[in-house]
């Protein structure tokens, strides 16, 4: 009978067989292909989405400063407090918003409403962002 620590030499010093030689060269440099391949189809993906992300974060501060002053004018109650305040807004260096109230004409007998539209615009390229209108309940001149 062999001895145990014997056994275990003799099965370390055991020849390879071939399919136990491990991970070739070529096979590595495969290998970085097929990743190269599958990072450069996933790019593009990624610098859409980067792109839309920044479109969507400006509509939605658009939005919110548009709401804002729709808020601002439906706590009016006369036409004499309403307001055709233009204002711009810098959000980030590269982003200026312009917000433009429109307010339609008083009318000649009160209670009545006011149309009051609120447009917001990016000031650097011109393109129109959002655009919201509402009714402003009024009392009196």
């Amino acid at each position: 009978m062999i001895y145990p620590a014997v056994e275990r030499i003799a099965r370390a010093r055991r020849p390879v067989a071939a399919s136990d030689d491990g991970i070739t060269l070529l096979e590595t440099v495969i290998a970085m292909f097929v990743l190269m391949i599958f990072a450069v189809g996933v790019l593009p993906i990624l610098t859409h989405s980067l792109t839309q992300s920044a479109t969507n974060s400006e509509v939605v501060t658009a939005t919110s400063l548009a709401n804002q002053a729709i808020e601002d004018e439906r706590v009016q109650t006369t036409c004499a407090a309403l307001t055709t305040l233009n204002q711009s807004v810098t959000v980030r260096p590269n982003l200026i918003l312009r917000t433009v109230r429109t307010i339609s004409t008083c009318p000649a007998t009160f209670p009545a409403t006011v149309r009051v539209k609120v447009t917001v615009t990016n000031a650097t390229t011109g393109a129109l962002d959002i655009s919201l209108a509402t009714l402003v309940f009024v009392t009196g001149a």
